[in-house]
């Protein structure tokens, strides 16, 4: 690390990063990925967790800065940023990085949004801001995650990794020197939080909207002077010490060589989404559907569905009979049965009214979850295997998953997902063409706003 501390150099790493310095296939990958999860976040807004967050921001009312997505009404930056991460995360319809096993562009986009909007900044400036978040995430999850052990321990490191990326983010927008982002770090160690008991509930979400909160307070303050430790993250006390047991500083280098999102692994790079379902056990979804497919199963010749999948996801995988959709997408076994029924796993087919139907209820109960050694890395590989009544086996490992580095979703495809994402929340179809464009050109708006007001 030389003399500077961690905390230090990602400061400057931040603060020294030009849109000039990054590469047109970045872009482009960033551009993809906004999409995506504005897309999700559109959706987000018109499921019932609107309502509590409606609520709560008519409570604490401040500065009508920026849009709420699908309220028709501002808020403060801080305030915006956490409503539209709460619904870019509410259907687990955005995207995953195995990294630091987390949703890298939900928990800094909502906090881009909010400031660019407010501050009249380009869409240059927020591609910028957000390569530089996704990059923080990257590293420190290679140190944490992949060689350490802060997710297994229990972290929901969308909710701590995450609060480090936001902070990156939005002191790059905020144009913080470096020793305002070394403080606006460290201001965010003290704030990430968020463990993993909290899946299939509205908490959940919850985590990625503090996310990007903490993260504009953080560079806020720092900008108006408030300090912390410029050792807070790798201090004898420091933030990596009290969240993992292990950890390895030296994967906390070439910062932007290569960008994180690049990446060209499942278990590196980052993951869109085909189906709003938590992303460790993805693969399943597209193995049953294979053979549904290829051996045209219906549901009545099922004896039995063995999934076997990594341990740890395994544990994730927490609701075995599901009663409310966001218990649902955390449910293999109710996976398994809507797929099967439906033939496909979207947004409708986690409605609570699809949720009590007897048929998946009862089909749910002919499936098994078998924690896997050999299903270990990447977590979304994962082997199904079908035994019908005749007695036929079928078994297949589908990998890799639609939306990864290694099999990515087509242009139209994610134009589809985006256009089906603006439908279930009652978007008009000219606002949901028009921000589609503003997105895919982003770099060539001189105002963010222009976006925010296409869909409000």
């Amino acid at each position: 690390m030389g003399e500077n501390t961690l905390t230090e150099k990602l400061a400057g790493f931040v603060c020294d990063v030009e849109y000039r310095d990054i590469p047109e296939k970045a872009i482009t990958k960033a551009k993809q990925c906004i999409l995506d999860c504005f897309g999700a976040a559109i959706a987000g807004s018109a499921e019932p967790i609107r309502k509590p967050i409606a609520g709560y921001l008519r409570r604490v009312p401040g500065r009508d800065d920026a849009t709420v997505i699908g309220l028709g009404v501002k808020a403060s930056v801080p305030q915006a940023a956490f409503a539209n991460g709460v619904f870019g995360h509410v259907l687990d319809y955005d995207d995953t990085n195995q990294m630091f096993v987390g949703h890298g562009t939900v928990v800094i986009l909502p906090a881009i949004l909010a400031i660019c909007e407010a501050a009249g900044l380009s869409g240059e400036d927020a591609l910028t801001a957000y390569m530089v978040g996704t990059e923080v995430q990257w590293k420190l999850g290679d140190a944490l995650v992949t060689s350490g052990n802060h997710y297994a321990k229990g972290w929901h490191s969308t909710g701590t990794i995450g609060t480090l990326g936001a902070t990156a983010a939005a002191g790059k927008l905020l144009g913080l020197d470096v020793d305002q982002m070394t403080n606006a770090l460290g201001i965010a160690a003290s704030e990430a939080g968020g463990f993993q008991e909290q899946f299939g509930t509205h908490c959940k979400s919850f985590h990625a909207g503090r996310a990007n909160e903490n993260g504009i307070n953080a560079a806020l303050l720092a900008e108006e002077g408030l300090t912390s430790s410029r050792t807070a993250l790798d201090g004898r006390l420091g933030y990596l010490k009290v969240s993992t047991d292990r950890y390895d500083l030296g994967k906390v280098s070439g910062l932007g060589d290569p960008w994180g999102i690049m990446e060209p692994t499942v278990a590196r790079g980052i993951n869109l989404k085909m189906y709003p379902i938590c992303g460790g056990g993805v693969g399943g979804v597209e193995g049953i559907l294979s053979l549904v497919e290829k051996h045209d199963l219906e549901p009545e010749v099922v004896e039995s569905i063995e999934c076997h999948l990594r341990p740890k996801y395994s544990e994730l995988l927490m609701y075995h009979d599901p009663v409310t959709g966001l218990e649902a997408k955390f449910s293999m076994e109710y996976w398994m049965a809507r797929a099967i029924l439906d033939r496909r796993l979207g947004l409708p087919q986690f409605t609570e009214e699809k949720i009590r139907d007897p048929r998946s209820r009862e089909l749910v109960k002919r499936v098994m979850l078998v924690p896997d050694p050999e299903m270990e890395y990447p977590s979304s590989k994962v082997r199904v295997i079908v035994k019908t009544r005749n007695g036929r086996s079928f078994d297949t490992v589908y990998f890799p998953p639609k939306g990864t580095p290694e099999n990515p979703m087509t242009e139209k495809e994610l134009i589809e997902k985006y256009r089906e994402c603006a439908e279930w929340s009652g978007l008009t179809k000219n606002n949901t063409e028009e921000s589609m464009k503003l997105i895919m050109g982003l770099e060539k708006l001189e105002d963010v706003g222009v976006l925010m007001r296409a869909i409000r």
